[in-house]
């Protein structure tokens, strides 16, 4: 009878970092679901009819992600870094979203120096903090399937 390998046989410990990491991706996936809710229950006069649902579906899709984000994580499956890479892509969808939907143009025109200045930090915080966290998961998920 051939012995199993030991390394195969016992699951792999998750790291500290992708533990805090997957916490944080579902608090990320509640936040979202109460968000769909609350634009289509709690908000009907803030918003037109048509934008409650859009943002709602938004607001769902992210939650979708982070949570497929959060399991993969948990679980330390290789498809992780795919719900990472999905979730990313619903974050970039969202962020240029905003900025047609809610008229940054506009707020841009009053002050554009200041206000172009802190959209491009913005952006370029967000794309590093996307960059580190996929390298991560890459590194430790992802690379030890």
């Amino acid at each position: 009878m051939p012995s199993e390998d030991p390394a195969a046989v016992q699951p792999r410990k998750r790291p500290l970092g992708v533990t805090l990491l997957s916490l944080a991706m579902g608090w990320l996936t509640f936040s979202a679901f109460l968000s769909a809710a609350l634009f289509l229950g709690a908000f009907p006069s803030a918003f037109p009819g048509y934008l409650a649902n859009l943002l709602a579906i938004m607001a769902a899709a992210y939650g979708m992600t982070a949570g497929a984000t959060t399991i993969g994580l948990w679980r330390m499956k290789p498809w992780a870094l795919t719900a990472f890479r999905a979730w990313g892509a619903v974050c970039l969808g969202q962020m240029v979203a905003f900025l047609i939907l809610f008229r940054f143009d506009l707020v841009i025109e009053r002050d554009p120096v200041p206000q172009s200045i802190m959209l491009v930090i913005f952006t370029g915080t967000v794309v590093l903090i996307y960059w580190l966290l996929h390298r991560y998961i890459k590194r430790r998920v992802a690379a030890g399937a």
